[in-house]
């Protein structure tokens, strides 16, 4: 989902902006209009809600549009089944500006009553538990203009850039009642959907799943009819009328060896044949197939492959990720991708509530960072470091909100929180894993556990420990739930044979995390041997590392691959640091023994002073721990194989010195 951006920035390269910056700031303009429908129905109010007595199964739209006005006439047949007791009212949403013709309730005319933009519809007997019953309103209105998270939930307009008109519908994140008779509710995916559109044979349609059939009809007409046979959310159908010409192009994912997946695109006629268009825009369309194949290796196989994915174009500035088949207003390398990436973390799985929204949104965020890595590299950094900069022009914020929040554009589609951070931790969490083949595969099977549903936030917590291991608790306290960042001020000294480094940290936001608990990576740069990097826990506000190492010593990189979001002071040359605690640093002071070793280490140390150990894995979860002696043995042989980080502390709790074990 994406913002308005001006004209002029279409032309520029893609790497100057993201989708993150092209996707938030227009969605708040809704949020007034969000909050007054949700007061005026009972459709957000679960205990009274009578939208929650029932599952909705099948949506057909029957309607008659154009590409030259916003006004609808037509039908919507709503086929559900009762899950509550008895159901004796049936209750869905319709805006005011739309004039109810007629309804029947199976087969049926039968009335209603409207409050607001709540219909209300009695049958003549209640409907038992798991009977099914089909509901079909007939209408005729124009749409309102806003209340949708970019524009209205149904626009009428002439693209400035190459003059097209275009009639197209926006949904999220409660607007699709401006436009349709609809049950609003997250949960509730429609298990199958038909758009049948009516209009002028100089227009095209596009819409959800699958075009099965061209109709010519009297007047003259021709009727597009669409159907989707996966389960969609309400605010993902869509249509989009226009002068279009069809643009193929092909997929073809290591999943699918003797196959491919269809991208559908549909371009304005007069774009179609326009230099700049076909030199630009065209040119980042095309290499939609490689990110779709790259996509398909991260998360699985595309969820709609057996429909098609593709694009319809309508004049606004960003893109909206309607299952299979984005809107957008100009094509650009990442706004293509994020928009992608929705179909899996928005589309197939879905946020449970609208203060789930990292499940779409930071998801898709953290994708664009995924693309530039292994796609486009030269823009991985800048992209990176724009996100981190961005959520560090202020101290505070969160990714987490609840409550009348969730009724607020500017925190649910906050660029700074949901999308830069939102997706900025995403990355973090994957250092955190330390293991790329475990991090895609749980993302690859979160994404198959949820498929066709709903998730929280908790419940993608929930999952990540279950299939790693890793208590990601203080993480999301820190990173999602918590507010601010790190500064890191980092000083470092070469003695000996030993690179010394020192990193005190200070918090943004104090009051909310007084200390960030994480790993961190600091590149040691050599002048006579290649630089190396080395990983430590930062666990206290002031940590001392030593690290043997070969070579000459004469740089240091603190997180130099950008895993963290954070500000850092220095790192600069302190010759005054000669001393772990209060002891001066020797080479022959601590011996490690033998390293690497089958789990057996002796530790040897000329000074005990009091001196404790602990070994935790590269995650930072503790393995074992215990006093020093002058000759200790350390035993972590039924752990498995792998690199772990040993720490001697002093009587107070601070570091002295932090060395690798390998286990092999």
């Amino acid at each position: 989902m994406t913002k308005l951006l001006q004209v002029v920035f279409l032309v520029l390269s893609t790497s100057m902006f993201s989708q993150t910056q092209s996707c938030a700031s227009a969605k708040q303009p809704y949020s007034q209009a969000l909050l007054d429908h949700a007061k005026a129905t009972s459709a957000l109010l679960p205990n009274i809600s009578h939208e929650l007595k029932y599952d909705v199964k099948f949506v057909h739209m029957m309607l008659n549009l154009e590409r030259t006005t916003k006004y609808i006439y037509g039908g919507v047949k709503t086929v559900a089944t009762v899950t509550a007791a008895s159901m004796d009212t049936f209750m869905c949403s319709l805006h005011t500006n739309h004039t109810i013709d007629s309804i029947r309730f199976n087969g049926n005319l039968i009335s209603c009553v409207r409050v607001d933009s709540a219909v209300k519809i009695k049958p003549p007997v209640a409907i038992p538990n798991s009977q099914s019953f089909t509901v079909t309103i007939y209408y005729h209105g124009t749409p309102p203009v806003g209340a949708a998270a970019i524009g209205s939930g149904f626009s009428n307009a002439t693209s400035g850039s190459w003059g097209n008109q275009v009639t197209w519908s926006l949904s999220e994140a409660i607007a699709a009642y401006q436009w349709w008779p609809c049950k609003q509710i997250l949960t509730d995916k429609i298990d199958s959907s038909w758009v049948f559109v009516t209009t002028d044979p100089l227009n095209k349609v596009g819409s959800n799943g699958l075009l099965t059939n061209t109709v010519s009809v009297a007047g003259p007409k021709v009727r597009y009819e669409w159907k989707n046979k996966k389960m969609i959310d309400y605010y993902l159908i869509s249509v989009s009328i226009a002068k279009y010409v069809e643009y193929n192009l092909y997929a073809h994912p290591l999943y699918l060896p003797n196959d491919s997946i269809w991208i559908q695109n549909y371009i304005y006629d007069n774009a179609w044949v326009s230099p700049s268009w076909i030199n630009t825009q065209k040119v980042e369309l095309n290499k939609m197939p490689a990110v779709m194949n790259f996509f398909c290796k991260m998360y699985g196989m595309y969820p709609f492959y057996k429909q098609k994915y593709g694009h319809c174009m309508a004049p606004f500035g960003g893109g909206m990720e309607h299952q299979t088949m984005t809107t957008l207003g100009f094509f650009d390398y990442y706004v293509d991708a994020h928009e992608l990436a929705h179909q899996w973390w928005g589309d197939n799985v879905t946020c449970k509530s609208w203060g789930d929204i990292w499940i779409n949104e930071g998801f898709a965020a953290y994708s664009e960072h995924l693309t530039a890595q292994y796609l486009d590299p030269p823009n991985f950094a800048p992209n990176l470091n724009s996100a981190h900069n961005n959520v560090m022009s202020a101290p505070d914020g969160s990714c987490y909100f609840t409550g009348a929040d969730t009724m607020n554009s500017g925190v649910i589609f906050d660029g700074r929180l949901t999308y830069d951070k939102g997706g900025s931790i995403i990355h973090t969490l994957r250092f955190l894993t330390n293991n790329d083949s475990l991090w895609f595969q749980t993302l690859r099977g979160f994404q198959n556990t949820y498929k066709n549903s709903t998730a929280s936030v908790i419940d993608f917590k929930n999952y990540y420990q279950a299939q790693t291991s890793i208590n990601p608790t203080q993480f999301f306290n820190q990173w999602y739930y918590g507010e601010g960042y790190p500064t890191f001020y980092v000083t470092w000294n070469f003695v000996g044979n030993v690179a010394v480094i020192k990193s005190v940290q200070s918090t943004s936001w104090p009051t909310s995390i007084p200390l960030f608990v994480t790993p961190m990576e600091y590149k040691i740069q050599r002048s006579s041997a290649p630089d190396t990097v080395v990983r430590v826990m930062h666990s206290n506000t002031s940590e001392l590392y030593a690290f043997p190492v070969l070579g000459t010593v004469i740089g240091v990189v603190c997180d130099p691959n950008n895993w963290v979001i954070n500000k850092v002071i220095g790192p600069s040359q302190d010759v005054t640091l000669t001393s772990v605690g209060s002891q001066e640093i020797k080479s022959n002071e601590i011996n490690l023994s033998p390293n690497p070793s089958n789990g057996i280490f002796n530790l040897k140390m000329n000074l005990v002073d009091n001196r404790s150990y602990v070994v935790t894995d590269i995650n930072g979860k503790l393995i074992t721990k215990g006093s020093c002696d002058k000759e200790t043995r350390i035993d972590i042989s039924n752990e498995a194989n792998g690199i772990y980080l040993l720490q001697v502390k002093d009587q107070s709790g601070k570091t002295l010195d932090s060395r690798k074990l390998i286990k092999k």
